[in-house]
């Protein structure tokens, strides 16, 4: 196999403002919302249906434009706050730029924590080399239609192209610049997954594999990951004190750990929100929807699918492991189904609550047994056990 290396040394002092990324002010409603004419607050179920078999809505999951792994929308809830508003010219072009880096990293760390947990990675050195090879997504190769993050050289199902690159050789004298073809994609998403099978499949003798010293089993952090890439991956000197500074400034390593099931509040609507998304609980919090109040509870990575709904008139979500409730809402009540959000499972109990008086953060999840006593004394009832975490 013919590995790639583009110069990406300069990555950390490139300019800021030249990176031309996508938008992620995204709508709160999936994109097969219809048009609501009246909400009502999911309360107690008082009439059932006869139980039905899940639909076939699930498989909404699969989108990796707009939900992650859980099934959650990357960006479900916020609109974006207006940008600089007060800000002098310059500030609001640099506040810009720094905005189209955290894009660029919300848009492929989805991608980059289900193909790193699933493949025994960094999610932090994924990215981090994503935004090294590629320039923050700003790079020719990386750009439509190419889609080449990593700078991978060769063809992929038969796409490549040409590109200008630089390597590193002592033995030439340092750096030099060569044509070579690299790969094409027909998406960001196969570029990451691509990456993905070079580091766990390259091999050049039977049963030993070239960079198994990146492999998360094999380490006991991200920079024994990355000096093993230095000189292999890529033959500049200093590639992995180059991706141990990204990943240090940017914060990539939250990337790493495993899930928990973060909570929200905005007292904006009185809702508490409840995600297994770090990206998402980050864009949250980072547009001004709410505030972070830390893990609630942490899921198991299978068991009973948990359920997300979103009211667009209301504002609201609703989290069940009742299918019948799902139907009944999305039939009754004017909700869209989201997905599965996680897993219920494990030896701790989350209670469920519900406050008839409100219309937005109705409903109320918490593992506190205490903070169920006082909800309740200030007029809340209690519903019984919601589902069970870890």
């Amino acid at each position: 196999m013919n590995i790639k290396r583009l110069l990406c040394s300069g990555v950390l002092v490139m300019s800021l403002a030249s990176t031309s990324l996508l938008s992620f002010a995204q709508d709160n409603v999936s994109e097969n919302v219809q048009e609501i004419t009246e909400g009502e607050a999911p309360e107690a179920i008082g009439e059932t249906e006869e139980p039905e078999e899940p639909e076939a809505e699930p498989e909404v999951v699969e989108s990796y434009d707009e939900y992650d792994e859980y099934g959650n929308l990357m960006f479900a809830s916020p609109s974006s706050m207006e940008e600089g508003m007060n800000e002098a010219a310059e500030g609001r072009m640099y506040a810009r730029a720094i905005g189209s880096q955290q894009s660029f990293i919300n848009q492929i760390a989805p991608l980059a924590e289900k193909a790193a947990r699933e493949n025994d990675m960094y999610a932090s050195v994924m990215i981090a080399q994503a935004i090294c090879e590629s320039g923050w997504g700003g790079s020719s190769l990386s750009k439509a239609p190419n889609y080449n993050l990593f700078g991978i050289k060769g063809s992929y199902n038969g796409q490549s192209v040409m590109m200008l690159t630089s390597e590193y050789d002592a033995s030439k004298g340092g750096w030099y610049q060569i044509n070579a073809a690299f790969r094409k994609y027909p998406s960001y998403r196969e570029s990451l997954l691509d990456n993905v099978h070079v580091i766990r499949t390259t091999s050049f003798q039977s049963g030993v594999y070239y960079y198994s010293g990146a492999w998360k089993s094999n380490t006991k952090s991200y920079k024994e990951a990355t000096d093993c890439l230095k000189g292999r991956y890529a033959t500049s000197p200093t590639y992995n004190t180059t991706l141990n500074r990204i990943i240090e400034e940017y914060g990539l390593t939250k990337y790493d750990k495993d899930p928990g099931m973060y909570r929200l509040y905005n007292p904006g609507n009185y809702e508490h929100f409840y995600t297994a998304s770090a990206t998402e609980r980050d864009y949250l919090v980072q547009t001004g929807w709410g505030t972070y109040e830390g893990v609630a509870w942490y899921p198991p990575k299978t068991g009973t699918p948990v359920y997300r709904l979103y009211n667009p008139v209301l504002k609201d979500h609703h989290y069940t492991t009742d299918w019948n409730e799902v139907s009944t809402l999305k039939s009754k009540h004017g909700w869209n189904y989201e997905g599965v959000a996680w897993n219920s499972g494990g030896t701790k109990t989350v209670y469920r609550l519900f406050n008839p008086g409100l219309k937005s953060g109705s409903h109320h999840y918490t593992l506190d047994q205490n903070e169920v006593n006082v909800l309740k004394s200030q007029g809340w009832k209690y519903e019984g056990i919601a589902w069970y975490g870890e």
